[in-house]
């Protein structure tokens, strides 16, 4: 298989980045898991008798996401969740894509600054699409083993739903909200 220069690319960064990672924290902690559950209050743009009307609802979501430490500071991580709009009947499995950045060594007793995204998985009745989350938090040592997470966010959202064979539409779910959890 002859891989294309933009994936060479890609794979010479992701080798330098776990490279560096490794030498710079010789022996500290490079792995990082969290488990984490969001309620956000959202507003939702839907296209009811062909007008645009804001609807307001309230979701779930609960992700695990795993991860590493690169330059102590940053966090590269991936997961998945599941996520349930409470007003509204949509839900989604977003595979997730996050970075963190911690304003001290490891995230030990830090606040933090992310960024997420991610594209919801068709799995059954689940609707495709994609996902997005900015925001900041903090984390509150328990020992150095786990951590107590707290998180405020600003989440933008689209489903992909299908009322008929012939009748597609996109379904956009813009929020904020707050997430508590545990990072090990």
């Amino acid at each position: 298989m002859i891989l294309n220069y933009y994936t060479k690319k890609l794979l010479v960064l992701i080798v330098f980045l776990l490279a560096s990672s490794l030498y710079c924290q010789k022996q500290e902690k490079i792995y990082t898991s969290t488990n984490i559950l969001e309620v956000y209050k959202n507003t939702e743009e839907s296209l009811i008798h062909y007008e645009n009307q804001l609807n307001t609802g309230w979701g779930l979501e609960l992700n695990s996401l795993h991860g590493f430490y690169i330059l102590r500071k940053f966090v590269l991580s991936a997961g998945l969740g599941i996520n349930l709009n409470i007003n509204e009947n949509y839900r989604a499995i977003p595979a997730i894509v996050e970075l963190k950045f911690h304003f001290s060594d490891y995230g030990i007793n830090s606040p933090y600054v992310l960024l997420n995204t991610g594209k919801n998985l068709k799995i059954g009745s689940f609707q495709p699409g994609q996902t997005a989350k900015l925001g900041f938090g903090y984390n509150f040592e328990s020992d150095y083993i786990f951590q107590y997470t707290i998180e405020f966010f600003k989440k933008s959202k689209t489903y992909y739903t299908s009322e008929s064979l012939d009748v597609n539409y996109n379904y956009r779910a813009n929020g904020y909200g707050i997430s508590v959890g545990i990072t090990f």
